[in-house]
């Protein structure tokens, strides 16, 4: 199997896994969901807006179904040029990881409120900002492995 194949799946692979967790995570908690969730923290820490888990769930889903499509595409038609893979594989790692996390941050801060004034505040960014760039040194890694084998196969 080449490379290009190898790196097709993995990518459908991962976006179809972060996509899943997406939804499987607040359907599962769903009962401990109020109707309709917080979406959005004012500064001071208090929900300022909402919306429904649906909707909430299909905005999210689309926007990683747009960007991973948009850097699939960079990465197997060479639009970035030199260690295009590399570049997407990091790409979708750290939005991937991002999105996921965003999701899950919201449900937990959601978690057996009555109303969705009364969510928690939302806390545990700073280990999105830890997963990120660890989920795209990961994305990184799996590209330039391609980037090597391409390189021996020439010689």
């Amino acid at each position: 199997m080449s490379f290009r194949n190898r790196y097709l799946w993995f990518v459908a692979g991962w976006t179809v896994l972060v996509a899943l967790l997406m939804i499987a995570i607040p359907l599962a908690l769903r009962p401990r969901l109020p109707e309709p969730i917080a979406v959005e923290w004012a500064s001071s820490g208090s929900p300022e807006s909402s919306s429904s888990l649906r909707d909430f769930l299909f905005g999210k889903i689309v926007w990683w179904l747009v960007v991973a499509a948009v850097w699939s595409v960079f990465g197997f038609r060479g639009v970035l040029r030199r260690r295009g893979l590399a570049w997407a594989g990091a790409a979708l790692g750290v939005f991937g990881s991002l999105m996921l996390g965003t999701v899950v941050l919201t449900t937990v801060a959601n978690l057996d409120a009555p109303d969705f004034r009364d969510a928690a505040e939302l806390t545990g960014q700073g280990w999105l900002l830890l997963a990120g760039p660890l989920a795209g040194w990961l994305g990184w890694r799996l590209g330039s492995q391609g980037v090597r084998e391409r390189v021996a196969a020439t010689d």
